[in-house]
């Protein structure tokens, strides 16, 4: 499957500090696409339980790197997952 502008993906980053270590996966769009696996990202928060440094419920991320392995790296993307 190849990105486009409008897509809902799953977006990797950290947990904010005074969190538990581990990773978050948020819902994103893209905004813009660079190739099949770099993309520009509106990602959708839920304020600083997911991300310390911003209050808003959007983050802008500009190039993502797609990351479809079983354990995606933190600032990365990758299709949401089918659930049954």
């Amino acid at each position: 499957m190849n990105p486009s502008i409008g897509r809902i993906v799953h977006f990797v980053q950290k947990k904010p500090i005074g969190y538990a270590e581990g990773l978050v996966h948020l819902p994103a769009i893209i905004v813009a696409v660079w190739g099949n696996e770099c993309v520009n990202l509106q990602v959708f928060t839920d304020g600083t339980n997911s991300d310390a440094e911003h209050t808003s419920s959007v983050k802008w991320v500009t190039s993502a790197s797609f990351d479809g392995s079983e354990t995606p790296q933190p600032r990365t993307w990758h299709w949401p997952e089918k659930v049954e």
